[in-house]
């Protein structure tokens, strides 16, 4: 089981984490005045390397280092992407500045043995998030877009044995993309997003039942509402044709969160990095443009 585990969370968070860094394009409705309007294959497959710096869980004080080399497989359709700015999306609507997807998230799983304030608790399991993303750009031009993007997602949690239900997240998303940020040949998308959460979602973090409370880690009742508030910046450098780097950092705010009362609720701001390599092995002919 823990090796499926890792395969199986690899292949998934590689695309999901680093929000498609594997790719080299943005989804644009306009492509005469899109960031990227170049050709690219059908498909493409190969390998990635990425690792990972992250929290533990939001808020947590503890954090983890995770390296993970996995094969990716990128397909452009018209209606279905695979590996495009994420695992999967199904282009319900595109229009010039307006578009329905499907919007992907997950976590990486954590021992509680190695949060202080969590020894003796369950382990957190493999988290992943599914839901609709309702997006309208904002501004664009022939070097930047701006979009608004309101997602909503169904939150689950798995050890691979079972799957248990988490709750819902809501995360509207203020998003810029556009074209070297640091230096030529790179593109690079920037994110704000406050996140909100049902109850299921901040006891999963947050809670302390009393079979597992202590003189240091006393019961608490966690509820629903502000889960903090994530700031990204993803930068993507193509190297030649087949290879690309990329760079990613996460800050998360958590001041004023509705559970920052918890026993588990360490620290008010957490930072993830992470950093990778994508080499295409393989791919088609025919392109496509987007």
């Amino acid at each position: 089981m823990q090796r499926l585990s890792f395969t199986f969370i690899g292949i998934l968070l590689v695309f999901l984490l680093v929000s498609g860094v594997a790719t080299s394009t943005y989804a644009a409705g306009n492509a005469k005045n899109a960031v990227n309007t170049t050709e690219k294959p059908r498909w493409e497959a190969g390998a990635l390397l990425a690792a990972f710096h992250s929290p533990l869980y939001p808020a947590a004080a503890e954090t983890q280092e995770k390296l993970l080399p996995v094969p990716f497989l990128i397909y452009r359709g018209e209606r279905l992407r695979v590996g495009e700015d994420g695992v999967i999306k199904a282009m319900a609507v595109e229009k010039p500045r307006f578009k329905v997807d499907l919007s992907l998230g997950a976590a990486f799983n954590a021992n509680s043995d190695d949060a202080s304030a969590r020894k003796g608790m369950p382990d957190l399991d493999f988290i992943f998030e599914v839901g609709p993303e309702v997006s309208f750009m904002l501004a664009n031009s022939d070097s930047s877009e701006t979009w608004l993007n309101l997602q909503f997602r169904k939150v689950f949690s798995t050890d691979f044995s079972s799957i248990e239900d988490r709750g819902y997240i809501f995360q509207p998303e203020l998003a810029y993309q556009g074209n070297n940020l640091f230096i030529d040949n790179s593109s690079f998308k920037f994110t704000l997003s406050p996140l909100f959460a049902t109850n299921k979602t901040h006891q999963y973090f947050y809670q302390v039942d009393e079979q597992y409370s202590t003189t240091e880690r006393p019961f608490y009742h966690a509820n629903g509402g502000y889960l903090g508030t994530e700031m990204s910046l993803v930068n993507r450098f193509k190297v030649r044709d087949d290879v690309m780097i990329f760079v990613s950092t996460k800050l998360g705010f958590y001041q004023g969160a509705s559970n920052e009362d918890s026993p588990l609720f360490k620290k008010d701001f957490n930072y993830s990095i992470g950093l990778g390599i994508k080499w295409t092995l393989f791919q088609s002919n025919k392109a496509s443009l987007f």
